[in-house]
């Protein structure tokens, strides 16, 4: 077994930790016995690396964002849609949480798709000196590119649709770099979303938080990547008997394919005021943990492993993965829509998709 790295140093040390070879990456590529290769390089190089994994017939799981230029994203897209075409998936984790999984259920089940997605994102910069990649545009993509791909994904999955219509603005901090930006996007039929990020804060003082709303129930995710689950509903009977039958089995309930849970997961069901009158509606409310912020890294680990999971069954199985290919090319479209919008202080619409390279994903990925 061997690791490849541009930096020949930071190779040698990996592979000495792990008594692999250090080899040049190209070696990797020509090597018959590699059949997967793993892109987490800074996004400005992820399109090149795949596009030649591609081309060498290697199976590819891709960090998120596919590309920085959709252009590049498109090379890719044709490069897998061929006949026997090697297969790709994007690493969107929000894909493969259990409380996402949770909320797909419920909406299927009970509430269909939400009226509103909100995401909140106060992160931090501790980490991100001034001479960061993250700050430079040319190899990040900016924020909404190298970050805001995985909500942009998770929001048009939970609703079923792209959006037709986006607007944003950006700031930048005094002397320095972009570090906030907000979206707010319309969806067919007249559901809507906003998005913000802002890369200002100390680690300690993190805060993100994700809200959907139905209209007759309403939830909200803690942590970008969730952790905690807090469902508020107003609806009769059946729902009752639903959720207390989803919480009486928390391990199926929230079991995702290649996801191993850790046991501390929990799901509990509360009927906070019977309906005022018959037939009316009950006041529900569902609380569901994955162990908490302690868990957060165990949470973002189990969730990339499932991606990689759902990959090897779509090589197994000759399907596409459930996140395509053309999923990572539609969230690039939406998030540099909202970058173009943010530059020019105008609406902006996001790219469809080629016309020749539609049909494979008429629907955004597996509906939720």
């Amino acid at each position: 077994m061997a690791v490849a790295d541009r930096d020949p140093d930071r190779a040698a040390a990996l592979a000495a930790a792990h008594r692999l070879d250090a080899v040049d990456p190209r070696r990797l590529l020509d090597d018959d016995r590699v059949e997967m290769v793993a892109v987490a390089t800074p996004p400005a190089g992820h399109a090149r690396i795949v596009l030649d994994a591609l081309a060498a017939g290697r199976h590819v799981f891709c960090e998120k964002p596919l590309a920085t230029r959709l252009e590049d994203a498109t090379a890719v897209l044709r490069a897998t849609a061929g006949p026997g075409a090697p297969r790709l998936t994007v690493d969107y984790v929000l894909r493969r949480n259990p409380l996402y999984a949770l909320l797909g259920r419920l909406q299927r089940e009970l509430f269909g798709p939400p009226r509103r997605f909100a995401f909140e994102n106060l992160a931090s910069d501790e980490h991100l000196g001034p001479g960061h990649w993250f700050w430079d545009r040319e190899v990040s993509g900016g924020i909404l590119v190298e970050h805001g791909v995985h909500f942009f994904d998770a929001c048009a999955w939970l609703l079923g649709s792209q959006p037709e219509l986006v607007q944003a603005v950006e700031a930048a901090r005094p002397g320095g770099p972009v570090d906030t930006v907000v979206a707010t996007a319309r969806h067919p039929g007249g559901a809507t979303a906003s998005y913000a990020h802002a890369f200002a804060r100390p680690a300690r003082a993190e805060l993100q938080w994700t809200t959907l709303d139905w209209g007759s129930a309403r939830a909200t995710l803690a942590g970008w990547i969730p952790v905690e689950l807090q469902l508020e509903a107003w609806a009769g009977g059946p729902a009752l008997g639903l959720l207390q039958r989803l919480a009486a089995d928390p391990g199926a309930t929230l079991a995702v394919p290649g996801y191993r849970p850790s046991g501390a997961e929990r799901l509990k069901v509360e009927l906070v005021e019977l309906a005022r009158q018959p037939g009316g509606d009950h006041h529900l409310r569902l609380r569901a943990t994955l162990g908490g912020a302690a868990a957060k890294a165990r949470v973002y680990r189990e969730s990339v492993r499932a991606g990689l999971a759902d990959l090897l069954a779509a090589i197994a199985d000759g399907r596409q993965p459930l996140v395509s290919p053309a999923d990572g090319w539609r969230s690039l479209a939406v998030a540099l829509a909202a970058q173009g919008s943010a530059a020019s202080g105008a609406s902006a619409r996001p790219e469809s998709l080629p016309p020749d390279l539609a049909p494979e994903a008429a629907v955004t990925g597996s509906r939720p």
